[in-house]
């Protein structure tokens, strides 16, 4: 089985802004930047809910407190396998159990942390600020 994962990540504000994590925008000076935070936003809770299903039907990732200690290549390929396995359970109509059964509403996008500024680098800013650019004008 050959899988990839994606060369962009998506992370919450308590992350530095790096070339291949994309964070919000902490102080949005224009609609643009708005407008990227609110899809960010949208984008995370995504994930978040995703990740809150496959933990309750996948015990091997709800009891590890969120560390899987394994090389990120393998742990792309646990998490597809996991995503794999759960459609497959969608579409045999597998049902949760009962206490499993995640919360019907998405997971809240985290709020900024207020810690000192990571030190990031023009580069990284400057390649969120260009998909702001092209995608949020």
């Amino acid at each position: 089985m050959s899988t990839s994962c994606p060369s962009i990540f998506s992370g919450d504000s308590g992350y530095p802004n790096l070339s291949w994590l994309l964070t919000p925008v902490r102080n949005p000076k224009t609609r643009a930047d708005e407008r990227y935070n609110e899809a960010h936003g949208r984008t995370r809770r995504i994930i978040e809910h995703t990740f809150g299903l496959l933990k309750s039907r996948f015990q091997c990732l709800h009891l590890t407190d969120s560390t899987l200690y394994y090389s990120p290549k393998k742990v792309c390929q646990i998490i597809v396998a996991c995503g794999m396995l759960h459609n497959l359970a969608l579409r045999r109509q597998v049902p949760f159990l009962q206490e499993d059964v995640p919360d019907a509403g998405l997971v809240a996008a985290v709020e900024p942390v207020d810690s000192e500024e990571e030190e990031v680098e023009e580069e990284d800013i400057d390649n969120r600020n260009n998909i702001i650019m092209h995608y949020f004008q």
